[in-house]
């Protein structure tokens, strides 16, 4: 109640979980993942040992430290860390790429903020997931289009497919592709773009 006046407040679902359960129900599941970018006031070596010490405490497997990256990986999940100067701040990117089809979006964010520094001045987050497609013929984008109401703003042919970008229902961009390979046709759907090389 504002001012004597009775509003409905009400979440919208967000898409991304909306996209990857579809994903999940209607193709085989391949991988998915998040990015977070973040800035922070803070030394670089500072940040970055900060960020290895975490991995080392946690039982990562850390497979290398050089060049302010660190790779590591845990239950299915790989981890890339890469933290530069960035405006007097420090700017750090943090990857997660995904195997494991019961570890969703969701759960990948809580992992990325668990490694973000808790004094971080602003932060984005990109999300993707990739299904192989199961059935020739399958006409994902159309399906797309009808099954969750998203809005298709451009289309582009590449060399083994197509991309497109679309805006949903709450006006989330999305960015989708239709790629295919010796091993199959893929959809690859990312918010707001998809960050991994396809």
């Amino acid at each position: 109640i504002i001012g004597g006046k009775e509003y409905k407040c009400e979440s919208k679902e967000d898409s991304f979980s909306k996209i990857e359960g579809y994903v999940i129900n209607n193709y085989d599941f391949v991988q998915n993942g998040i990015k977070l970018e973040y800035t922070v006031d803070e030394k670089l070596c500072k940040e970055y040992l900060r960020i290895k010490q975490f991995f080392e405490e946690n039982n990562f497997l850390v497979l290398s430290t050089e060049n302010n990256n660190i790779t590591a990986e845990s239950e299915n999940i790989d981890y890339s860390i890469n933290i530069c100067e960035y405006n007097d701040l420090i700017k750090v990117q943090v990857i997660l790429i995904n195997n494991d089809v019961s570890k969703s979006e969701e759960e990948l964010k809580k992992l990325s903020q668990k490694i973000r520094n808790d004094n971080f001045i602003n932060e984005r987050y990109f999300s993707f997931i990739k299904g192989k497609i199961n059935t020739e013929g399958k006409k994902p984008i159309d399906d797309l289009e009808e099954d969750l109401h998203l809005k298709i703003k451009e289309s582009l042919n590449i060399n083994n497919g197509y991309i497109s970008e679309a805006i949903s229902e709450n006006d989330q961009d999305i960015n989708i592709g239709r790629i295919k390979y010796d091993t199959g046709s893929y959809l690859i759907i990312g918010t707001p773009v998809i960050f991994v090389t396809y």
